[in-house]
């Protein structure tokens, strides 16, 4: 295996931090037979080879780590056996190991932060979704494809690799198609107990948001424990929140999304589960929709719109975005009502946000308790060294005043 040397001013850093990343900037020595994709060794100036990583020369990051333990083995077999371990602890950690294979719903895969760069492999029972975001991923494809066959027993395995962040890999393409099997029609995952439609070929991220599992759970605690009865939901995408709201008692949901595939799909949801009667699916602009409706009329309000920011530049104009939408939201509630608000972001810090809700409030002339935070699902974990790996963040609110 070739082996590229790292600065030495750099290399105790990133020895000691352990941060998948290694930027052009801390490269001191490439061999000129080191093809882009290839997986390297790298060494500090000594010669001491300290992990194993995947090389780009057309990224900022230049090497990816996928070991830090320089002596084993990275091959074929490697990589099967770390993705069966990896999600084998993931079915653990979820509490759905004996469930029937076809119930099992999560992510298999999580990038970096499983310690497969760029690599998502998302489950939905029978049907597996791969979005390949880096060049490592991407050349391996038929790899990833044999390993899903013979790990699992897939009818079918789908490519959603339409994300532009490819192209800061060098990728041009952005394919999406089926790779083995052929998609069931009118395909539809259980979760909970709920029937609930999933567009693998053309839904937002995979299809499906795996990494809302436990924020669904809690809305459905939080809007039972409080007796919430009027729930407004923006951005609400195909309405899997309407589901655990009604469970908990919701009598009646305003579901507004601005997609009308998005909508057919609540719709169904709705429909299949019993829940039509409860549910209001309403075709609108959630700003426009914001502003044109009434205030002081909800006992809670869902507000969990696409990411504002995909650009380190842009954090500031996202911010001010946030900060008026959750204004809009915020005058939607009653006296006691319940907010959820979501940022999906991993440019947006905690801090960022929490201040975002408070100038929000401010605007809104209300008084606003944090009473939870919630994250991404365990399916979508991150390693301490990695912080890059937590993007989502759910803030449970009530209006004081």
């Amino acid at each position: 295996m070739q082996i590229v040397t790292i600065k030495k001013e750099r290399s105790q850093k990133i020895i000691k931090n352990r941060h998948p990343w290694i930027f052009s900037g801390a490269v001191k020595n490439v061999p000129s037979d080191v093809e882009p994709g290839d997986i390297v060794s790298v060494a500090d100036e000594t010669g001491k080879v300290f992990a194993q990583a995947a090389y780009n020369l057309h990224s900022d990051i230049r090497l990816r780590v996928i070991s830090w333990n320089p002596s084993e083995k990275i091959d074929e077999n490697w990589f099967g056996g770390h993705i069966k371990n990896v999600a084998e602890n993931k079915e653990c950690i979820l509490g759905i190991k004996n469930l029937p294979e076809n119930k099992k719903n999560y992510r298999v895969v999580y990038a970096e932060s499983d310690d497969l760069p760029g690599l998502i492999i998302d489950r939905y029972g029978p049907v597996f979704v791969m979005q390949l975001q880096t060049l490592f991923a991407d050349r391996n494809r038929n790899l990833w494809v044999d390993i899903i066959k013979k790990l699992f027993t897939p009818v079918a395995i789908y490519e959603r690799s339409d994300v532009e962040v490819r192209k800061k890999e060098g990728l041009k393409d952005l394919p999406s198609g089926i790779l083995y099997g052929a998609l069931p029609e009118n395909f539809y995952i259980e979760e909970d107990g709920f029937k609930i439609k999933v567009d693998i070929t053309g839904g937002q991220k995979t299809g499906y948001f795996l990494d809302l599992r436990t924020a669904r759970k809690r809305i459905e605690y939080w809007c039972k424990v409080l007796d919430v009865k009027y729930l407004q939901n923006y951005f609400a995408h195909t309405g899997s929140f309407n589901l655990y709201a009604v469970l908990a008692g919701v009598e009646k949901i305003e579901h507004i999304d601005s997609s009308q595939s998005a909508n057919d799909l609540a719709l169904a949801n709705a429909k299949i589960n019993n829940f039509a009667k409860n549910i209001s699916v309403i075709t609108a602009d959630a700003f426009s929709r914001l502003e044109e409706t009434g205030n002081e009329t909800a006992e809670a309000v869902i507000l969990d719109p696409p990411s504002f920011v995909k650009e380190r530049a842009k954090i500031k104009n996202a911010l001010e975005g946030y900060k008026r939408l959750n204004s809009l939201a915020m005058k939607k509630l009653k006296p006691s009502g319940l907010f959820f608000t979501f940022s999906c972001s991993s440019y947006i810090s905690e801090e960022d946000f929490q201040k975002v809700l408070f100038q929000a409030a401010s605007v809104s002339v209300c008084e606003m308790k944090i009473i939870e935070k919630i994250g991404a699902s365990p399916d979508h974990s991150y390693p301490l060294n990695f912080p890059e790996g937590r993007y989502l963040q759910g803030w449970v609110l009530q209006k004081i005043s």
